[in-house]
């Protein structure tokens, strides 16, 4: 390779085109100058140590990062049912807030208050309104939305389902409702 790039190099000096190479100080010099390369003794110190440390760094990464890759499937399982059950908890007790505190939120605008009177129970805010039956209350509807919430998120679903009103066959009913897991269950 070596006797090849200088033999070009020849070439050039000798060609007509040398003429105006010659006022260049590279093609005028030896071309055993072109094989001199001192390389990395010639390299800035600092630079090689700078490269030396990051390789390091990145080094040390991945090690750091290689225990937690071979974690068994079985702890990343049992970590997702704990995460699962957590969240199950969480939204009971949001939905059963405190025993001191009766309100229940309406599950269709999420700003209203949920009431009842003797016939209804209906949402401050929004056109909410359920005719209540002898064992139906807000005790139960409160119960209905923590069991629909739960068994949504058993399902492995992690959206947020939204709630609706339908009538259908002259009975109004709430529905919870998911596009993703194409969930639609009657809630009460």
């Amino acid at each position: 390779m070596q006797d090849i790039v200088s033999d070009e190099l020849k070439r050039i000096k000798d060609s007509p085109i040398s003429d105006c190479l010659e006022s260049s100080n590279s093609v005028s010099s030896a071309p055993d100058e072109l094989w001199e390369y001192s390389g990395l003794q010639d390299a800035y110190q600092g630079e090689c140590e700078e490269i030396l440390l990051e390789m390091q760094r990145i080094f040390y990464e991945d090690l750091r990062r290689e225990p937690a890759e071979k974690e068994p499937k079985e702890g990343i399982e049992s970590w997702e049912d704990e995460q699962d059950e957590y969240l199950a908890r969480a939204v009971y007790e949001h939905m059963q807030l405190n025993d001191e505190q009766k309100q229940i939120w309406c599950p269709i605008c999420k700003r209203g208050e949920l009431q009842q009177n003797h016939q209804l129970i209906y949402c401050t805010l929004c056109k909410l309104q359920l005719n209540r039956d002898d064992e139906v209350n807000l005790e139960v509807l409160r119960d209905r939305l923590a069991e629909a919430h739960v068994d949504h998120l058993e399902r492995g679903c992690r959206l947020k389902p939204k709630f609706c009103l339908e009538t259908k066959f002259g009975l109004t009913a709430l529905y919870i409702l998911c596009q993703d897991c194409s969930t639609f269950e009657i809630v009460i």
